[in-house]
């Protein structure tokens, strides 16, 4: 017994003399050329955004790369020189053409960077755009071993487009805005608040391509959104009786190169990875820009051309089966994500002001 007590504390001892922290290297590369180029047919949305990273340890910003030339060069054609208008940030004084080819140079210190040539795809479009009654099944973790399952009805938004020689693949960026009032007394003439916020899904990008055809050069139900019929499941406060007031549904339709449509396909990967052996990593999403100087050197980016179209709709959901409304919107101006206006309260310097008017942009 006293020589299997000795073992044991042999052991105990053994192990922990021989304990140890592992404390991996690693390395402190920075300074890896970084380009995000996106140009399209709106000059208000041109932008080409040069910086270098840092080291893995550094919590500063990314540097930003000033004093660069950066060129939109045309092939057989002319070339548009891009002028600095924040640090590392460069614009373009006019856009390129649809159909024509263009690719990106860059000179900066001693390198020259290039991307391939990319064609400037047309203005897209959308032949048909409706709604569609659904049931849908969500389902909720309540905290037991099984999440409950349940349906409910609702409405999904769903486009028809074309597919041609010239445009097969779009990428779209879908936002929806949800309008309500406040009242302190129930059925007021004039609200005593204006409030609004607004959902979309940034979790992946929004590809649609070819595959996605329905017949022969037509793309037909695409769906879009999807909106329960009551606007209490999107309401964020339980805490005072809101009115729905309508949705604001905002679509941006890209034309984009079946390049940039396989690039940003790479990312929905990477997004979507969930430790998988297989999954895709960083550096297997390849960009298509090169140092034509030190072909040796690492460039992070992607030269994309695409052009740009937006719609806007206003949309009422009641309850079915009665009629809904959607209308299109004719005007842009620009919506904050979310926010509130109030009315002003009666004292003593105004004890009567002007009833509360909604923001400008606001749809009845």
């Amino acid at each position: 017994m006293r020589n299997k007590l000795y073992y044991l504390l042999f052991l105990l001892l053994f192990t922990v003399s021989c304990e140890k922290y592992y404390n991996p290297a690693i390395d402190t590369v920075s300074g890896q050329f970084v380009v995000d180029a996106k140009i399209t047919n709106d000059i208000g949305r041109n932008d080409v955004h040069l910086t270098r990273t840092r080291s893995f340890y550094d919590r500063l910003p990314v540097l930003e790369v000033s004093g660069a030339t950066v060129s939109l060069v045309e092939i057989g054609g002319k070339t548009i020189k891009a002028t600095e208008s924040a640090s590392g940030h460069y614009t373009f004084p006019s856009v390129p053409e649809s159909g024509k080819k263009y690719f990106l140079r860059i000179d900066v210190l001693n390198n020259t960077y290039e991307s391939l040539a990319v064609t400037m795809p047309p203005v897209p479009s959308i032949d048909k755009l409706y709604t569609t009654h659904v049931v849908y099944t969500i389902n909720e973790n309540s905290g037991e071993s099984t999440p409950r399952t349940y349906q409910r009805e609702g409405r999904e938004i769903d486009i028809d487009m074309p597919v041609s020689n010239t445009l097969s693949y779009y990428r779209f960026n879908v936002r929806s805005t949800i309008q309500w009032t406040w009242s302190k007394v129930p059925g007021s003439i004039f609200p005593d608040s204006y409030g609004w916020f607004s959902y979309q899904n940034n979790e992946k990008f929004h590809l649609v391509g070819p595959q996605d055809q329905t017949e022969p050069g037509k793309i037909i139900k695409h769906p879009m959104l999807l909106l329960d019929y009551s606007p209490l499941l999107y309401f964020h406060s339980s805490l005072r009786t809101l009115i729905f007031q309508g949705w604001i549904l905002m679509f941006e339709q890209f034309g984009i190169s079946k390049e940039s449509y396989e690039f940003h396909q790479q990312l929905n990967d990477q997004f979507a990875a969930t430790g998988s052996l297989f999954d895709p990593i960083q550096t297997q999403v390849y960009g298509n820009i090169i140092c034509k100087s030190n072909p040796s050197e690492i460039v992070y980016g992607f030269f994309d051309l695409y052009s740009v179209k937006e719609i806007r709709y206003f949309l009422k959901l009641p309850t079915p089966p009665l009629e809904l409304t959607l209308r299109p919107i004719n005007r842009y101006p620009v919506i904050p994500f979310d926010g509130e206006i109030k009315a002003e309260i009666p004292s003593a310097e105004n004890p009567n002001p002007d009833p509360l008017q909604p923001p400008d942009w606001w749809e009845e």
